[in-house]
């Protein structure tokens, strides 16, 4: 049996290929496009708006499936080639010239010279090594978010994993090809087949992929798996309205939520309704969890996130606190106290960040100097001006921007506000996550 969807596995491989090279002739670029690159495109300002109402890279090409079937036997080597694949097949902006010096970057065994090389999943192996890190990103993202992350785990002597849920790293419209149970697939096949390759292993999930994470675990905990790590962990939106998207979803002519440029390189900006079904349905699992008592588990939070509401993580947290036998760590971002938690969760609170106001929910895990998303990167998250010219200008181009969580109470006090996607306290962030894996996989 095993050979025989070996065979097939390989000559559905051909085939995805030999699409993937069709889709790079039909998606050939504009001699406009071919003169841009990844950097060039989000400095161009005359684009947003127009790539925007135009939707440029919003719709994936039609080559290819949009998700992957994924054996268990599969090598995780097959999995990452079929994904980079389909990420060439389907991404339309997958070959533009991309150099972007990350720190992981400089660790792949090719260079990194187009997009595609940058939301790809990837790992990072040391020789004869057994204990290994799998990282899961979130909603619209892909593992780029891990690029200077993995490294640094890398760095300690972890080998490190990531993976693509499935409807990312290709465009926006992907995510409305994919339905609830193709993320639980891959998330199981990531996990167990981390498993079996290690004596001992870790999760990190973000967002999304902390509630997928969570879910998997709770039903299906490996017995080599370590400590579990949550960041900012999509427990409940703060949307009230949320829940009527399924009901929405069935509407034909209610497709999108938001509609953006997409020159992000490797994040959605664009946001199709049946994603937050897809997202509802993660989060609704991850509240039903029960963790293994025994799991030591690390939590990254932000009390001001404005995309999930942070006193449900705090009564997910209380909730499992109760009669464990493992340690229970909090580290959260909070300008303000807190809601009173459980005196058995190790609560490390920091309150000031340097040069910004707080902490968003897409902040965490980039550090100040991140060469695209830092302090000085190439990229700034202005999308609250883009419908104002002048002021999404102002916003992308001022000397002396305001860095925050996008909330209405800093939006209405700072101008131009720019939404933090880096964070001051990333070192000792890293610190205190490579000391609790360390005693967790000793």
């Amino acid at each position: 049996m095993l050979n025989t969807i070996s065979t097939v596995m390989i000559k559905k491989g051909y085939i995805f290929f030999i699409l993937a090279g069709l889709a790079q002739l039909v998606a050939t670029p504009t001699q406009a496009q071919q003169a841009q690159t990844c950097l060039d495109q989000v400095s161009d300002l005359s684009r947003y708006q127009i790539d925007a109402q135009q939707g440029t890279y919003r719709y994936a090409n039609d080559v290819g499936p949009a998700v992957l079937d994924i054996p268990e036997a599969q090598s995780y080597a097959a999995y990452l080639s079929a994904t980079r694949a389909l990420i060439l097949a389907r991404n339309p902006k997958a070959t533009l010239r991309c150099e972007l010096a990350t720190k992981v970057s400089a660790l792949l065994s090719e260079p990194a010279t187009q997009i595609a090389d940058f939301a790809a999943p990837f790992e990072l192996t040391h020789p004869n090594n057994q204990k290994a890190v799998l990282l899961i990103h979130g909603l619209t993202d892909s593992p780029f978010i891990f690029h200077t992350l993995a490294a640094d785990l890398y760095a300690q002597g972890y080998d490190v994993r990531t993976m693509l849920l499935p409807g990312h790293g290709t465009a926006a419209s992907d995510l409305k090809e994919v339905d609830y149970r193709d993320w639980q697939q891959h998330v199981r096949y990531a996990i167990s087949r981390t498993a079996s390759d290690y004596n001992q292993f870790a999760v990190l999930g973000y967002s999304t992929g902390a509630a997928l994470a969570t879910t998997e675990i709770a039903e299906r905990r490996p017995d080599n798996l370590a400590a579990l790590v949550l960041v900012a962990p999509a427990t409940q939106s703060h949307s009230e309205v949320a829940w009527l998207a399924k009901w929405l979803d069935w509407l034909p002519w209610v497709d999108w939520v938001d509609k953006e440029a997409d020159l992000d390189l490797a994040k959605y900006e664009s946001f199709p309704l049946h994603a937050v079904t897809l997202v509802e349905e993660a989060m609704a699992d991850m509240r039903a969890a029960k963790l293994p008592d025994s799991l030591p588990t690390l939590a990254i939070a932000s009390d001001v996130d404005t995309t999930i509401d942070s006193q449900v993580t705090y009564e997910l947290l209380s909730r499992w606190a109760q009669d464990r036998s493992a340690p229970l760590t909090l580290r959260v971002y909070a300008p303000t106290p807190i809601a009173a938690l459980p005196e058995s969760i190790d609560v490390t609170k920091v309150d000031l960040l340097d040069r910004v106001i707080d902490m968003s929910h897409i902040g965490m895990l980039n550090p100040p100097d991140h060469p695209y998303y830092g302090r000085a990167g190439t990229f700034r998250n202005c999308d609250t001006y883009l419908e104002d010219i002048t002021a999404f200008t102002h916003c992308k181009t001022t000397e002396k921007p305001h860095f925050g969580e996008r909330s209405a109470a800093n939006l209405a006090q700072y101008t131009p506000l720019v939404r933090v996607s880096f964070n001051p306290d990333y070192d000792p962030m890293v610190a205190q996550l490579t000391q609790f894996l360390s005693k967790a996989m000793q």
